[in-house]
């Protein structure tokens, strides 16, 4: 199989959420802070800074967690974490697009921040978000526990990480890093033989241990 037809495959596997949710998330936050919903300006940061990160995070999550036979990608030439992140590379791209998009219409509005310091942002929470989500998804099987990780680390950016270190890439940069490694950590937990309690059944994934 040639490499379009390859990508189109795994674009097919992904499932439509991959591609529809964070352009969706992405609407409606803009939406909502170029109307001026209301919503304040605390409200307002929040959904320009954490709202796709997080689509895309759950989408990544889900793109793992609907693998139904997994036993059949490790008997296959292509290595299944090879898999994992060719299909992982859509959410990023679909995301990757719809973040510049998002950062060029907020910048049309005037709203704050400036579209660097927002670019930053919204790239270094993705890569955390969905390293985490993927991360978490791998080692219980579940996009259920990655969404609650999801959560609890959006909320500590609110509610901490806001309060004492700076926007841009003060925090876009530790996020990236802990992001990308999270990503490795999950993809080598995938690999044949590793110890990673990781086994994707029918549906929704689930866990049984893997021996060494």
């Amino acid at each position: 199989m040639t490499a379009v037809p390859w990508w189109a495959h795994e674009a097919r596997r992904c499932g439509r959420q991959a591609f529809v949710l964070p352009v969706l998330t992405a609407i409606t936050a803009s939406a909502a802070v170029a109307t001026g919903s209301g919503t304040g300006v605390v409200l307002d940061r929040a959904l320009l800074s954490c709202a796709l990160p997080t689509a895309t995070a759950l989408a990544c999550a889900a793109v793992v967690a609907r693998e139904p036979m997994l036993e059949l990608h490790l008997s296959l030439p292509t290595a299944y974490p090879r898999t994992v992140a060719r299909r992982l590379a859509w959410p990023a791209s679909v995301t990757a697009a719809t973040a510049l998009v998002l950062v060029g219409l907020v910048a049309a509005t005037g709203h704050q921040p400036g579209p660097l310091t927002a670019l930053l942002e919204l790239s270094g929470l993705s890569v955390l978000l969905s390293g985490a989500a993927v991360w978490a998804t791998v080692r219980t099987g579940s996009a259920t526990p990655a969404t609650g990780l999801v959560v609890a680390v959006v909320l500590a950016k609110l509610l901490l990480v806001d309060r004492v270190v700076p926007e841009g890439a003060a925090q876009a940069v530790p996020a990236l890093l802990i992001g990308g490694h999270l990503f490795s950590l999950a993809l080598r937990a995938l690999r044949p033989g590793a110890r990673s309690g990781a086994r994707l059944g029918h549906g929704d994934a689930h866990l049984g241990p893997r021996e060494a």
